[in-house]
């Protein structure tokens, strides 16, 4: 089987050229944003595979009311303007296009009037549900510090046990569904909670509709896994262009690592999460640096200025490499920091994802100590 998106997308697109000629009809949207900042703001439907507006219009009394022709269901995304000054304060709520009267509330996520709406809508209600269950044991443990072992290690399995049946849940879903736009959501949302590798979700596509195996955001997450799949554990690592620190030099990786247990660390000054992994990152310098043994930070979508600031705050006295060019994480299909993963002596990556007390518990296994 060729494991390739590429190939699903040139299917599609013939597939998707026998859709013209296809009769339009109207697709009339009426809807809520009740929420006072919002009034007299643009609100659009945009067509999420080419991330044009079909139609617009402006929030007046809390409610809108949009129309527009389709000549097939397509995944929709209805998205309001900013509410203030803050580019990210919108809201926004994913549909499917078709004809019909549909219904639809930003705030509340209410979505309702036509048949893959109403079956979109009774999806995303499930999965909510869900999410906010298993955030409650989280928080739960959370707040518990001194919470007995067994009650803590009951929470966990019931943790697991959840979030294993929302992804049989997605699963399920998306085979009712792919043959139309909601298996394209259900699917996309289905890999971001990792339910599936690189392979398995190729396979999973095989018999969808054009409409799904050509949405656009899943391709680009399926290009994302496909490079994380050619930099799994037991994969050699790809040797990245680079820029040492210190120097200003172009770099090899390879040459800072060849032949040694290598710790990356792919960061960045402005990430809270990759700030509070440096003290591992300083006490495995610490104690195992030497010979066999390198830890590298490789600093990624940052500022020169903001980089040199945190590596002196930080005390930052390891290796320092910069790539300025996303080379790095394009090649190793990162798209959240901090990654850090772990390169054996024979080049080979041992682990990726590694976090806290994990770090140290690989680096001496792969150091034999």
């Amino acid at each position: 089987m060729t494991k390739n998106p590429i190939r699903f997308i040139l299917i599609a697109v013939t597939l998707n050229l026998l859709s013209f000629g296809l009769i339009a009809q109207n697709c009339h949207i009426t809807g809520r944003v009740a929420v006072p900042e919002m009034q007299g703001k643009k609100i659009a439907v945009l067509d999420m595979n080419t991330n044009s507006a079909l139609a617009s219009t402006v929030i007046a009394d809390s409610a809108f009311v949009l129309d527009f022709d389709v000549t097939g269901p397509f995944v929709g995304l209805l998205k309001t303007a900013p509410q203030n000054s803050n580019p990210r304060s919108y809201y926004y709520l994913r549909m499917v296009g078709e004809p019909g009267n549909i219904y639809a509330d930003l705030v509340t996520d209410s979505l309702s009037g036509t048949p893959l709406n109403d079956r979109l809508f009774d999806y995303s209600k499930k999965v909510r549900y869900e999410v906010s269950v298993i955030s409650a044991y989280y928080r739960q443990m959370n707040e518990s510090v001194n919470m007995p072992v067994d009650m803590r290690q009951d929470l966990e399995a019931k943790v697991d046990d959840r979030f294993s049946q929302l992804l049989t849940y997605m699963s399920h879903k998306y085979m009712e569904n792919k043959s139309n736009p909601v298996g394209a959501l259900v699917m996309e949302e289905f890999l971001e909670y990792e339910g599936a590798d690189y392979e398995t979700a190729m396979e999973m596509l095989i018999g969808a509709a054009p409409v799904v195996i050509s949405y656009q955001p899943l391709q680009t997450k399926l290009a994302a896994m496909e490079k994380v799949s050619h930099t799994a554990p037991g994969k050699p690592y790809i040797d990245l262009d680079l820029t040492d620190y210190k120097t200003g030099k172009p770099v090899k990786l390879g040459k800072v690592i060849h032949g040694k247990v290598a710790l990356i660390d792919f960061w960045a000054s402005w990430c809270g999460p990759c700030r509070r992994e440096i003290p591992n990152l300083a006490e495995i310098h610490k104690k195992y640096a030497g010979k066999d043994f390198v830890v590298v930070s490789l600093n990624v979508w940052d500022k020169p200025a903001a980089q040199a600031k945190a590596i002196k705050d930080l005390n930052m006295v390891w290796t320092q490499l910069t790539d300025a060019t996303r080379n790095a994480t394009d090649t190793y299909g990162v798209d959240g920091i901090p990654q850090i993963l772990l390169i054996g002596k024979d080049g080979k990556i041992i682990a990726r994802d590694l976090r806290g007390e994990d770090i140290e518990k690989a680096v001496k296994k792969a150091l034999g100590r």
